[in-house]
């Protein structure tokens, strides 16, 4: 057992001792915080039905108490809810009921709501959109992307920077998603704008951040006509994953070889034959499967 492990051990059988002494004493806003935050460790423990009955209980809890006055904190609330929602999703369950209670309060949440800081809030809003994605939601998605970067939007620190990077390209993802692709290119430029300057300040995390945006804006390009743009993309693209490729810090040469392979034949359908089987060649050195078929079938369909 490693010491996170120990840790929640140890924060498990607090929570038991202290849910355990309230519930003697019936409905309180003391017990919705215990069931709250037992929930919480017992999801990150990975009990997930036990975890949800707790934040069931608590959400209960939570409606009657505020149908009686009484007023709960928008940090317990959105964390019950979100929680949930993560859960649900875990299980592979609809999830977009309790994404929609969390999104009620988001607007209230703050840094210094319950069980939230900062960086609390940017990670469960980019878990709630990535989540909302994932499921096809990406009204609700946007909305979570969007308090995330209303967190972010002073923040000037080498953490906050790189969350401002993958909030932007979700948000691009988002906008995509409803259709609107010129909107979600101007959100993929954000990003490939705020990668840039991390990785020149040496402050960027990984790479392959920056890449993305770059290569879902080229597709947009390509969607939308704009090919000198779509193939300027694809040339950036491949030079920052060969550069990745050169250093060891690229996992899947696949993407790489799928950047050449588009390269080409965006190049061939100019008829710029040398330059597209100069791409071609070199996804054939990095040994991709069917590579020198797919150089054959393009050269015979030159003529």
């Amino acid at each position: 057992m490693d010491a996170s492990d120990i840790h929640l051990e140890r924060a498990l059988d607090e929570y038991n001792s202290t849910v355990n002494m309230l519930e003697a004493n019936g409905t309180s806003a003391e017990l919705v915080e215990a069931y709250v935050n037992r929930g919480c460790i017992l999801y990150m423990m990975g009990y997930l039905t036990s975890a949800m009955e707790d934040l069931t209980s608590a959400s209960e809890m939570i409606e009657e108490l505020e149908s009686q006055g009484t007023e709960i904190d928008a940090g317990t609330y959105v964390k019950d809810h979100a929680t949930m929602g993560a859960i649900l999703f875990e299980q592979r369950s609809e999830i977009i009921e309790e994404y929609s209670y969390a999104l009620t309060r988001l607007d209230r949440l703050r840094p210094d709501s319950n069980h939230f800081d900062k960086a609390g809030i940017i990670r469960m809003c980019i878990e709630s959109a990535q989540n909302l994605m994932e499921s096809e939601y990406p009204e609700d998605a946007e909305k979570f992307v969007r308090k995330g970067m209303d967190i972010l939007e002073r923040s000037t620190d080498k953490w906050s920077g790189n969350r401002k990077m993958e909030l932007y390209t979700l948000l691009g993802e988002c906008l995509l998603a409803q259709g609107d692709l010129r909107a979600a290119m101007e959100q993929y430029s954000e990003a490939i704008t705020i990668g840039t300057i991390l990785s020149e300040s040496r402050e960027i995390e990984n790479m392959e951040e920056v890449v993305v945006p770059i290569i879902a804006r080229s597709q947009c390009e390509s969607d939308l006509g704009l090919d000198d743009m779509y193939l300027a993309d694809l040339e950036l693209a491949i030079k920052l994953l060969e550069e990745m490729a050169r250093i060891n810090k690229l996992e899947d040469q696949d993407v790489l070889i799928k950047m050449h392979q588009d390269a080409a034949s965006a190049l061939m359908s100019r008829g710029k034959v040398q330059e597209a089987e100069a791409h071609l060649m070199k996804a054939v050195t990095m040994g991709v499967h069917g590579a020198k078929d797919y150089l054959i079938n393009q050269g015979n369909n030159r003529f």
